[in-house]
């Protein structure tokens, strides 16, 4: 009797764990939010627009995903983030096919959303598969800004920026990319240190106050195109919104933070030294952007 009443007590605690991980199907959209470096664990500056697309799509939910955003060890965060949304989509994907999908992601929550999208942008960053078309087919809107791995000219490219960014992004990962061009809107400006290897700090922090207002716009407007018709298809049509000119704020300008530059990257950083030089730069990018604050306070 003691080994019957030990396994059915195994059991109900087993149910109740899995009951308590399965994810609730949302009516209206499920946002996947990853916040940008150092910022407080949730859903950091990125919580301002993803309230507004609530507020206008009832019965939504607002996930972030959980991982460290820390800059000293960026490689391997950015990595946990990528585990971690993959896992929160492919759960929900498989517990909620049919439901729509949101994913948004500022700075290092930027790349952890297109390598999770699109796969590993390459070295030294881990390997990460792209994810599934079937996972996929219920994404309809992805929004990043700020996105360290950004590449130029690409037809869901929003923003004035023309340069490539910090780090670079695997040809195969940008085709991969490109089959969701129709679903990305992928933001970055002229002269941002990391999106655009460029020299200002300020312009990073800068998107949700530019472009703010777009971004929830094309997130709505993704959702209810998704529920009007029937395609969900891979299309490679350029999203419409096309943005240069900045637009009126869409909630509180970003204090977040992200990873750093320190020239003009020429080549994909490697594993072991140049490793080493990466969490080197990111140490500094810190440093300068505690000065910077400091000095906007003097």
């Amino acid at each position: 009797m003691r080994g019957l009443a030990l396994s059915l007590s195994l059991l109900a605690a087993s149910s109740t764990a899995a009951a308590a991980t399965q994810p609730t199907c949302a009516k209206g959209l499920y946002m996947v939010v990853a916040r940008g470096s150092e910022e407080p664990a949730g859903t950091g500056v990125t919580g301002n627009l993803t309230s507004q697309i609530a507020a206008r799509v009832p019965n939504s939910q607002v996930v972030p995903v959980d991982y460290p955003a820390t800059l000293s060890d960026y490689e391997d965060s950015e990595g946990d983030g990528v585990k971690a949304m993959q896992t929160l989509l492919n759960n929900y994907g498989q517990a909620c096919p049919g439901s729509k999908i949101a994913i948004l992601g500022y700075s290092q929550g930027a790349q952890v959303s297109s390598d999770s999208v699109c796969g590993s942008a390459g070295e030294p960053f881990i390997d990460d598969k792209a994810m599934s078309d079937e996972v996929m087919n219920s994404v309809v809107a992805i929004a990043i800004f700020g996105d360290p791995t950004h590449v130029a000219n690409l037809t869901y490219d929003r923003g004035t920026s023309v340069k490539d960014g910090l780090f670079n992004r695997s040809s195969a990962s940008v085709d991969q990319c490109k089959k969701y061009a129709s679903r990305i809107i992928s933001y970055c400006d002229k002269g941002d240190i990391y999106c655009d290897s460029g020299s200002n700090l300020t312009v990073h922090h800068l998107y949700i106050d530019r472009y703010g207002d777009e971004i929830v716009d094309f997130v709505v407007s993704q959702y209810e195109k998704s529920t009007s018709t029937s395609s969900g298809s891979n299309a490679t049509a350029t999203a419409p919104f096309p943005t240069t000119k900045p637009t009126s704020g869409g909630g509180s300008s970003s204090n977040g933070t992200a990873p750093t530059r320190t020239g003009a990257p020429t080549i994909s950083p490697t594993k072991g030294s140049g490793a080493n030089m990466l969490t080197s730069s990111l140490m500094l990018g810190g440093l300068l952007m505690g000065l910077t604050a400091v000095s906007q306070m003097l």
